[in-house]
């Protein structure tokens, strides 16, 4: 392991409220320069970020229907057909809990196929569904987990960081044992430190989103040549 392995599995965040285009610049030439995996910025930010890193080999990861996910399924899918004009080379949508809650799993994967199947003919890679995992109970994260992945998403991603509760160990291992290799883990919410970074990738996680990168990555710096 070196660090750059650390590198190329993070998902650099800037995703607060009052993120501004100063951030973005810092955390594109950071992105750029270290390898970082894709960068992820707030929607009306995806053009500004992608003209800066479209010469690199760092992607462009969207947030939609951030942090809550109740927005109709027309708004998500135009936020999904727009951020991919402006650049998103990929789409982490936040699944809406509250059509779970009232009418199951159907809701969710009717979603998850719509979501799916605009982001793709837009140009996307790569789907994650957000499900927040705490607001679910064990069987829920299962259930969903699967549910997503059935509808076709890519990655299945533990939380917004806006949640009630950080992201657990448990949580991975628990969706990866739901899924299996048929898709990817998106750990993300709370994980500040190298060594969770280490804890997550060896639970399962194959990506890791965080706001902390530049504290991860020059710790890996020191701790690996």
């Amino acid at each position: 392991m070196n660090w750059k392995s650390i590198s190329k599995v993070i998902d650099a965040s800037v995703l607060k409220p009052n993120t501004t285009v100063e951030e973005v610049q810092r955390l594109a030439y950071e992105a750029i320069n270290d390898e970082y995996r894709s960068v992820c910025v707030p929607p009306y930010l995806v053009k500004f970020a992608y003209d800066l890193v479209k010469n690199s080999n760092t992607k462009i990861c969207a947030v939609v229907a951030f942090p809550f996910g109740y927005n109709a399924l027309s708004t998500k899918l135009y936020e999904v057909r727009t951020a991919i004009e402006m650049g998103a080379n990929e789409i982490d949508y936040v699944i809406n809990l509250g059509a779970y809650f009232s009418y199951g799993d159907e809701a969710v994967a009717i979603e998850a196929s719509k979501i799916v199947e605009e982001a793709k003919a837009s140009g996307a890679d790569v789907v994650k569904a957000i499900i927040e995992v705490g607001y679910l109970s064990e069987k829920q994260i299962v259930e969903v987990s699967k549910t997503c992945v059935s509808s076709g998403v890519d990655y299945i991603k533990t939380s917004t960081g806006f949640g009630p509760r950080s992201t657990k160990v448990e949580d991975v291992r628990l969706i990866r044992s739901a899924i299996g290799n048929k898709a990817g883990v998106k750990a993300a919410g709370g994980i500040r430190t190298l060594d969770e970074l280490l804890s997550f990738l060896e639970a399962g996680a194959n990506i890791i989103g965080t706001s902390h990168f530049y504290e991860i990555v020059s710790e890996a710096k020191r701790r690996f040549k």
